[in-house]
């Protein structure tokens, strides 16, 4: 669990240019990881934060009109300085407009990271593909939406989910953690995209240990909260999973990992 020991020891500066829904959630589970969050989205101090920060989190949740050439503004800048960008399309198969943007985002931008689930990953590559607000179907390929993305846009791949399909360093893995609790509360996908920005650790081209390790101690730690004591459900979840991701060890990590390697 070297990646986020080191994350505790050098509390990274991570930017969240993240929606308007989740602000405060992320930047607390930041926090109780070991980072330290900026919710920094203007492009005129863009390079004074992204000099000195570990990696930078666009999530287009709020997508609007007024903030779209924001976002590629300060995206184009942390490319210019080799910050590292994890980009969740938040419902992006939900509307033309949000498809449309990520599509030019993609084009215009380097990432480092694509994470999102099986269905707004699909509607990356796929231009018929619709999908009901932030919801995933789960009777999709995620393996194969996967690898199709990663063949495209020749980055890491994360598709969340019931599994966890990661796609880096020539390698498939499929990770089996986490807590249908995750599905209760708002941001926690949006989160998890924070912390797999955290743990990027300033290198544009995380290892597939890394990720691995960033994805299983968030839903290992959703695990702890699901059965601890104290949980009877959503409202005791939430503070509940700060508590667990502040206080997780590795003991934690290799005693309950699922993991395994996808072969072709």
């Amino acid at each position: 669990m070297k990646y986020l020991n080191q994350i505790r020891s050098e509390q990274p500066l991570v930017i969240c240019y993240t929606n308007d829904v989740v602000k405060n959630f992320t930047a607390n589970g930041l926090l109780s990881l070991g980072a330290s969050p900026a919710m920094s989205e203007a492009p005129e101090e863009a390079q004074d934060f992204y000099n000195v920060a570990s990696a930078l989190l666009i999530n287009i949740g709020t997508l609007t009109n007024s903030n779209e050439q924001d976002i590629l503004k300060v995206a184009h800048i942390a490319n210019d300085v080799g910050l590292p960008i994890v980009f969740d399309p938040v419902a992006v198969g939900a509307s033309t407009y949000r498809k449309q943007f990520c599509q030019t985002f993609l084009k215009e931008i380097d990432v480092s990271v694509i994470k999102g689930n099986a269905s707004e990953i699909l509607a990356l590559i796929d231009d018929t593909a619709t999908m009901k607000g932030t919801d995933s179907d789960s009777q999709l390929d995620t393996v194969n939406i996967a690898q199709q993305a990663y063949e495209r846009y020749r980055t890491a791949i994360v598709v969340t989910g019931q599994e966890d399909i990661i796609v880096q360093d020539g390698q498939v893995i499929r990770l089996s953690n986490g807590s249908p609790l995750l599905a209760k509360i708002t941001g926690a996908g949006c989160l998890l995209g924070g912390i797999i920005a955290s743990f990027t650790l300033k290198n544009d081209k995380p290892t597939s240990e890394a990720l691995v390790e960033a994805v299983s101690v968030y839903n290992i730690a959703a695990e702890m909260a699901e059965h601890h004591p104290h949980c009877t459900g959503p409202g005791t979840f939430l503070p509940l999973l700060l508590d667990s991701i502040y206080h997780f060890t590795t003991e934690h990590y290799k005693n309950n990992l699922k993991q395994e390697e996808v072969k072709s």
